[in-house]
């Protein structure tokens, strides 16, 4: 891991953390461009904690990106409630796609991989959970205020793209990313429905899954899909967790990822019935990259004088949090 401990990392993440709940509870919009700058400048220094080139490519990307959101969100919303507004009917619009932007949503993406493949897996991990979860209740509160019909076109648009964009890809981390695009779709499906705290309740199991599988995928030290291959001869234990959190996040019953997407179909069936077969349809693909990961997986690699990951122990917190939560515990554990 090239993630390192220091009083400097304590600051940062306690800044982290703060901004992000700032965020949340700001009540108006400049309180709120605030936080989300607060939180960017908090997040950079820990994209850049291994000081390598890639990374710090990986960062000067997210910065650009971020500030681009921030600079639309605080026009936007200042230009929204001005007497004195330009074109006042179009404001809404890009008030959501600063938002989209920040979130790494489609069609607002283009940053959103490209920085995963740049960054450690630690970093991944707080940018796929914790550094989404401002702008997604950003969007939740947002979608509340206008008309329903262009949600059903982002849910779609993110399934789909999530799946496609996924499946020619080897480098796990830009494969990770564009199943983070996919699972926002059903996020917003429920948007649909004014159902805010179950779009949340979907983003938690969704969060439950990937801290665990990109903690092993850390330990591991995994990159790309020919590594793969010598994750069996190093540790069987952590080949069998990863498996299982690959298919809990496809969505196969009992797993925990199966619970919030029945959910969203049972709930989507009489409101809207195309939409469900492009959420299945973007879930058939996240699916047949899942599988690519596990069948590589469970290809052991002739060539032993190739270079492979250190011996790791399988670590028992680790193993404990992937089994508990992608076995279908998780639920009974927060009721």
């Amino acid at each position: 891991m090239s993630f390192m401990w220091s009083p400097a990392t304590t600051l940062t993440l306690s800044t982290l953390i703060t901004s992000t709940m700032m965020a949340m509870s700001s009540t108006n919009w400049m309180f709120l461009w605030a936080s989300m700058e607060l939180n960017l400048l908090s997040f950079i220094p820990i994209l850049m904690s291994s000081k390598l080139n890639h990374e710090t490519e990986g960062s000067i990307k997210y910065f650009l990106a971020q500030a681009l959101g921030s600079a639309l969100l605080l026009t936007s919303s200042i230009t929204m409630w001005s007497p004195y507004s330009i074109l006042p009917s179009t404001m809404p619009m890009i008030l959501m796609i600063s938002v989209l932007l920040k979130l790494g949503s489609a069609p607002c993406h283009f940053w959103y991989p490209s920085v995963m493949s740049s960054i450690s897996w630690i970093s991944c991990t707080i940018l796929s959970s914790w550094q989404k979860l401002a702008p997604l209740s950003i969007l939740i509160f947002f979608t509340t205020q206008m008309s329903k019909s262009i949600i059903p076109l982002m849910a779609g648009l993110n399934a789909l793209l999530g799946g496609i964009m996924g499946m020619n890809q080897s480098q796990l981390r830009t494969i990770m990313a564009y199943s983070s695009i996919g699972h926002l779709g059903w996020m917003m499906s429920f948007m649909l429905l004014d159902k805010p705290m179950t779009s949340m309740f979907y983003f938690m199991m969704y969060c439950s899954l990937i801290i665990p599988l990109f903690l092993l995928m850390s330990l591991m030290n995994l990159s790309t899909s020919k590594q793969l291959s010598k994750v069996p001869m190093i540790s069987p234990t952590i080949q069998l967790s990863i498996s299982i959190l690959l298919v809990s996040l496809a969505g196969l019953p009992p797993l925990t990822g199966f619970m919030p997407k029945m959910l969203a179909i049972m709930l989507l069936a009489s409101h809207s019935a195309p939409l469900i077969m492009i959420l299945i349809l973007g879930s058939l693909m996240n699916l047949f990259f899942y599988l690519n990961i596990i069948i590589n997986m469970s290809t052991s690699s002739q060539d032993m004088n190739s270079t492979e990951p250190k011996y790791i122990k399988s670590p028992p917190m680790i193993l404990l949090l992937s089994g508990v939560t992608s076995m279908g515990l998780a639920p009974m554990i927060m009721m």
